[in-house]
């Protein structure tokens, strides 16, 4: 059973959610492994998964078309479906046409969660929000969000909208904590700030797409061994026992999927998560 997290005191998602970054190509298109993505996505579903992430780039939009082919038998209302439109597609009208390029893509009339993928400094957020407040006054989107926002476009961003902003999407895991590939100060400030106004965090690389070097890491193997976790467990487990806390690792295989999932399952003795707590950079 993977745990829920409540934001905002309305909307419940699971700690635990699927990936899909590189299912279905990186900026284009690739229908090669259609297949074995598939199948990792049903299987999840399977498996208790709900909450799904994609992207309108993703592939050039066939990741999109993957998840929407494979949730297609389920029942819609109980999935969590996340997209997000392109920084480079931040005007109104741009918007609005790549969420009803990703409504086709998905084969699906709503969007659960829709993130404004990055920050654009050359297209006023007030634009963006604008096309952000009508789609969520027709419903065609239920929670919006963002991805990659410092804590200054954040409140940007809160000054353009009465409606709750339900999650910043950042790179965060056991070893980058305050300096990314697109954010700095991840725990002294993005974190922090997020907390304090009831926005949840998505970690993303939460693993660090199995990087060795989280692996190898002399701590994470050593308290890994204590509760029968591999390193790459524990790191999630860690992640995901904070506050307003949600993961969203890439899973392509049953074994892969079944691992995340158990890693949840543990709790670790406090001086264990202390311990976890004093890595990282």
């Amino acid at each position: 059973m993977i745990p829920d997290i409540t934001i905002h005191n309305t909307a419940k998602f699971p700690k635990l959610g699927l990936g899909t970054w590189e299912m279905g190509g990186r900026s284009k298109p690739d229908y090669s492994r259609d297949n074995l993505w598939l199948k990792a996505i049903t299987f999840a579903l399977e498996s208790g998964i709900r909450h799904i992430d994609t992207a309108a780039i993703y592939g050039g939009g066939h990741s999109e078309e993957l998840v929407g082919k494979a949730i297609r038998p389920y029942d819609r209302s109980r999935l969590l479906i996340t997209t997000k439109v392109s920084g480079d597609k931040l005007r109104y009208d741009e918007v609005l046409r790549s969420v009803a390029q990703s409504l086709q893509n998905l084969s699906t009339d709503y969007i659960d969660l829709l993130l404004i993928h990055w920050p654009n400094p050359a297209v006023p957020l007030s634009e963006t929000m604008k096309a952000f407040n009508r789609l969520l006054d027709e419903k065609t989107i239920l929670y919006f969000g963002l991805s990659n926002f410092p804590v200054s476009l954040i409140r940007e961003v809160m000054q353009l909208t009465d409606r709750p902003i339900l999650t910043n999407q950042i790179e965060y895991n056991v070893f980058t904590r305050n300096k990314g590939s697109y954010n700095t100060g991840m725990e002294r400030e993005i974190i922090p700030f997020c907390h304090e106004h009831g926005i949840s965090i998505t970690a993303w690389r939460p693993v660090m797409k199995g990087d060795a070097t989280l692996a190898g890491q002399a701590t994470l193997a050593a308290v890994g061994e204590k509760y029968g976790l591999s390193s790459f467990q524990l790191a999630l487990n860690w992640l995901c026992s904070k506050p307003l806390m949600m993961a969203i690792p890439k899973m392509s295989s049953e074994q892969h999927i079944r691992e995340n999932i158990e890693a949840l399952s543990v709790k670790l003795d406090p001086e264990d998560y202390t311990l976890l707590e004093r890595m990282g950079n």
